[in-house]
């Protein structure tokens, strides 16, 4: 196993477009790290890098102790599950885990050895001599990672691993992943879109916005106090309330706020949305619209006037001009 050091890494395409702009970040020995942000903020182009399937323009990518920033992707000990899962649609569960194996020459027995043990403990051993035509999504994920897994990398790339399941599934497969990370103590960097997935997830989280790192922490730091109105306003499966005050911009969690005597917002019930066991109440507040949480069976009347508040600790001060969090 191997902890991952990127300095001043940059990677700009023909075009000019830097899809990785000046980053550095340290990813520990053994942990399962999100790289987290919207479509094209570089999270894809920074994995396929770390993978040596992208060039870097700039800086240095380190592995465990090794510089494999001009390194083949094949002489890095890295193994990437991708989106689509890439299996041999030709090659039965069997001869697709042990594929890393065949291409480095090991002995024939040693492959098939390995692909049964490691399909055992990926819940696949009655599958082996199936091909993935004949797997269902969640089996073809396993599949991929058992190859990956049998490969012997230092560390694990995952590109979207869980967005091609269905939301069940993806819960499932969100549980399995972790429990199975833990077990084999595997350095894991995996891309995601979707916050609850990375909140959910991982030790610690990288959201990136055009190519750079906005913010850099645990998945209760980034949710609790976003360091920017940019990471505001895209972690939380309810958007943050972000309402401009004199010069500074207030922000507070939906999750945070509840009726009050006296409160922070005072407005009418305009939508209430249902989310299960709780609802999500907006307030039309003039110019402002302001979400908060309530449990179900709770919700207020449309036009019903209420009046919101939160604990001061859970109310954060953004610099107008700026954006980064003063408070």
């Amino acid at each position: 196993m191997a902890g991952i050091t990127i300095a001043a890494l940059s990677t700009v395409y023909p075009n000019g477009v830097r899809a990785v702009d000046s980053l550095d970040l340290e990813v520990a020995d053994g942990e399962l790290f999100a790289l987290l942000g919207p479509s094209g903020c570089g999270k894809t182009t920074l994995l396929r890098t770390i993978a040596g399937l992208e060039g870097a323009s700039e800086g240095v990518v380190s592995i465990g102790s090794r510089d494999v920033t001009r390194l083949q992707p094949g002489e890095r000990r890295v193994a990437m599950v991708f989106q689509d899962y890439a299996l041999f649609p030709h090659m039965t569960v069997a001869e697709n885990i042990a594929y890393p194996l065949r291409v480095r020459g090991v002995a024939k027995s040693v492959q098939q050895e390995t692909a049964v043990r490691t399909a055992e403990g990926l819940s696949l051993g009655a599958l082996l001599d199936r091909r993935p035509g004949q797997l269902s999504g969640g089996q073809q994920q396993r599949a991929a990672l058992a190859r990956a897994v049998a490969a012997s990398a230092e560390v694990l790339l995952l590109d979207e691993p869980l967005s091609n399941l269905d939301a069940r599934l993806r819960l499932e497969a969100r549980t399995f992943l972790k429990k199975l990370q833990r077990e084999l103590e595997l350095t894991t960097v995996f891309v995601t879109h979707d916050q609850a997935e990375a909140l959910a997830l991982a030790d610690r989280i990288a959201v990136m916005d055009a190519g750079r790192i906005r913010q850099l922490g645990t998945p209760r730091e980034v949710f609790q106090r976003p360091a920017d109105t940019f990471v505001a306003n895209f972690i939380g499966s309810t958007p943050m309330n972000l309402v401009p005050r004199d010069d500074v911009v207030l922000g507070v969690r939906p999750e945070y706020l509840a009726p009050a005597a006296e409160g922070l917002f005072t407005g009418s019930v305009s939508i209430v949305e249902n989310l299960g066991v709780t609802s999500l109440v907006t307030l039309d507040c003039g110019e402002d619209q302001i979400g908060y949480i309530v449990p179900e069976d709770s919700e207020p009347s449309i036009g019903a006037v209420v009046t919101v508040g939160a604990p001061a600790a859970r109310v954060l001060r953004y610099d107008k001009e700026t954006g980064l969090l003063v408070r």
